[in-house]
């Protein structure tokens, strides 16, 4: 890469890697989304130019973007010195940010320069609550407050949407950007006033040094970037500081997307292991939860820790629920010739939720298959009710009404409340396990414990504790009135064969 100091920027790939570098280069922020997606639609226009062009430099074109290839290789060059002043805060564009950087890098090579990078969370809400006149007028005022900034010398620019670059230079130390950042998120304690009422907002804060980057600014507001995305992720710390690691993660998160989504197109890689449960009762297996599995071909299992939250933020997770269902729609005729008469449950998302149809695509798979919607228990997360109750209940009573059983996952964890417990059309509630690992060693835990059983059989639900370890928790489970439970006492997760050989052996 390299500038002319003036906004305009040069690039260069081979011309097999173009699309993936245009990708990379809007990840960057170097490019705008539109521009990539119109470049990469056209890339075909580029290499008929080139061939009826002996000299090979037809450009395509897009905006402040253009592509000129040079045989195997195509320059990539990109023209910001147009882009002035946003007309909604009145502050420089990025192209400004850029420059200023890099000026600064070539009179002070060894100075401490850091960027602080902002952005507003839920700030679309506000777009479409008070409208994006009132959202214009706060971005407005965002700018007034953040460009009075006097500690060091600096660069306040928007970059695009609500997002907001503080750069700043000179510093003594490495740690001074935290000040920064903390003087960043004290501007915001007041709330801004507009005719429909007081709003507050909480920014997102990603911080990066260019003592930790490869010493471009491009390279300094990419990790910044990076580091953003990490504190938006973080419901604890809103503000993180890049590190290499973070762009080792990032990439990895990159990289397993499109291998899971590759997994589930495929559907070679990926399993479905069960865990059993326990009557407490009759003391037989009476259920088996469906939990999927990621046989990665380079890296072995990859932990469901890992790919199920990124399932989530990319919203696969539909598709892996899809693929549970399909495969437990296989495995339950198998286990019902070798007698296992319980149910089988499967995880639904807070995302599934989401899904206009989610009743009519779950009806869907089971239809191919010898199973009935009778057989299946449905386990739904505290988070699927947080957005919108009243639909979680309509599409609950939707999902009891096509024949599921339906549970409560890891209660106690999340949005805990017996206003809501009493509305809800379930059979069975789950306690999580954390409320578990005390109940032998603790009369507290166990008094608890058996308030919670004892609420919900008051509710006519059925109980049943996850991570249950030891024999003493199931003792004392079964002595305060669970009626269920699950957990490495009884047996890890089990891959189908496995857990064939395993109900033999109970019986």
């Amino acid at each position: 890469m390299q500038s002319d100091s003036t906004g305009i920027w040069y690039f260069e790939c081979p011309a097999a890697e173009l699309e993936n570098y245009l990708l990379s280069l809007q990840r960057r922020s170097v490019i705008y989304p539109d521009e990539c997606e119109f470049l990469i639609q056209h890339l075909n226009e580029l290499e008929e130019k080139s061939e009826q062009n002996t000299h090979g430099v037809a450009p395509l074109c897009h905006r402040c973007v253009t592509l000129i290839q040079k045989g195997d290789l195509v320059e990539i060059v990109v023209n910001r010195k147009q882009e002035k002043i946003d007309h909604v805060t009145q502050l420089p564009l990025r192209v400004s940010l850029l420059r200023q950087i890099e000026i600064w890098y070539q009179k002070r090579p060894d100075a401490i320069t850091g960027i602080c990078l902002v952005e507003l969370d839920g700030f679309s809400n506000i777009n479409d609550t008070v409208g994006h006149a009132t959202g214009d007028s706060i971005l407005f005022e965002i700018a007034r407050r953040l460009e009075r900034y006097e500690a060091h010398r600096f660069k306040l620019v928007r970059l695009h949407g609500d997002e907001f670059a503080l750069a700043v230079t000179k510093m003594e130390s490495h740690e001074e950007i935290w000040d920064v950042s903390k003087w960043i998120g004290d501007q915001f304690e007041a709330p801004f006033n507009t005719q429909k009422g007081a709003v507050f907002l909480t920014p997102s804060i990603g911080m990066s040094l260019n003592i930790n980057t490869t010493g471009d600014p491009v390279s300094l507001l990419e990790s910044a970037y990076i580091a953003l995305n990490h504190a938006k992720s973080d419901p604890l710390a809103k503000e993180k500081l890049f590190n290499p690691q973070q762009e080792k993660n990032l990439t990895r998160q990159v990289l397993l997307e499109s291998q899971l989504n590759q997994a589930l197109d495929d559907e070679t890689d990926l399993e479905i292991w069960y865990q059993p449960k326990q009557n407490l009762h009759s003391m037989e297996i009476n259920g088996l939860e469906a939990l999927i599995r990621w046989r990665h071909p380079v890296d072995g299992l990859i932990s469901p820790a890992e790919f199920i939250p990124l399932a989530e933020r990319t919203g696969l997770i539909c598709e892996v629920t899809d693929f549970v269902v399909k495969q437990v729609c296989q495995d339950l005729p198998v286990l019902r010739k070798q007698g296992f008469e319980g149910k089988i449950s499967i995880n639904i998302s807070a995302n599934d939720f989401l899904r206009p149809n989610l009743v009519q695509a779950l009806l869907d798979i089971i239809a191919e298959s010898e199973v009935s919607t009778s057989d299946i228990e449905l386990e739904i997360t505290e988070g699927a009710f947080i957005s919108d109750f009243n639909h979680c209940i309509l599409l609950l009573n939707s999902l009891r009404d096509a024949g599921f059983a339906l549970s409560i996952d890891d209660f106690g964890t999340g949005y805990s409340s017996l206003s809501y417990l009493t509305r809800l059309p379930v059979d069975t509630v789950k306690i999580d396990m954390s409320f578990v690992r005390e109940l032998a060693r603790s009369t507290q835990a166990e008094k608890i414990y058996k308030g919670m059983i004892d609420i919900c059989k008051a509710l006519k639900f059925k109980v049943l504790a996850e991570g249950v370890d030891q024999d003493e928790q199931r003792a004392v489970l079964q002595q305060i009135g669970c009626d269920s439970i699950q957990g490495y006492l009884l047996s890890k997760p089990l891959a189908l064969d496995k857990l064939l050989g395993y109900l033999n052996a109970a019986e």
